[in-house]
């Protein structure tokens, strides 16, 4: 075999490689993922808050105290809901501030409270 034909085989099978890995990254990313999907886990975690926030007794807690309640509630501890953190329960909050055209969080749970 010459060095060409060494040189062409070689060719072939680094695009065959290349096709086949390109083939198996592709089915990776594009099967979907287990469970409910985040858009869907999102508004249920936005439904619990909302309950937990019109059953709340006063309306001047801390964010971080509110938090901290949140995490103990029994549904919360199902392993769907295993990556609520504070960091997400502030985006879901920024999102309820914003839906109810409120600034802080004594009004909109406030506000909450007297749409039930």
């Amino acid at each position: 075999m010459t060095k060409d034909e060494l040189q062409f085989w070689m060719l072939i099978a680094f695009a065959v490689a290349f096709l086949l890995s390109s083939y198996k990254i592709y089915s990776i990313f594009s099967a979907p993922a287990e469970g409910k999907s985040t858009q869907s886990q999102h508004l249920e975690l936005q439904d619990i808050i909302i309950d937990f926030f019109k059953n709340l007794e006063k309306n001047d807690y801390d964010e971080k105290e509110l938090f901290e309640q949140l995490s103990h509630l029994d549904i919360l501890q199902n392993d769907a809901y295993k990556n609520f953190n504070l960091n997400r329960f502030y985006q879901i909050l920024q999102g309820l501030y914003l839906d109810n055209e409120v600034s802080s969080l004594p009004s909109l749970i406030s506000k909450l409270k007297n749409e039930q």
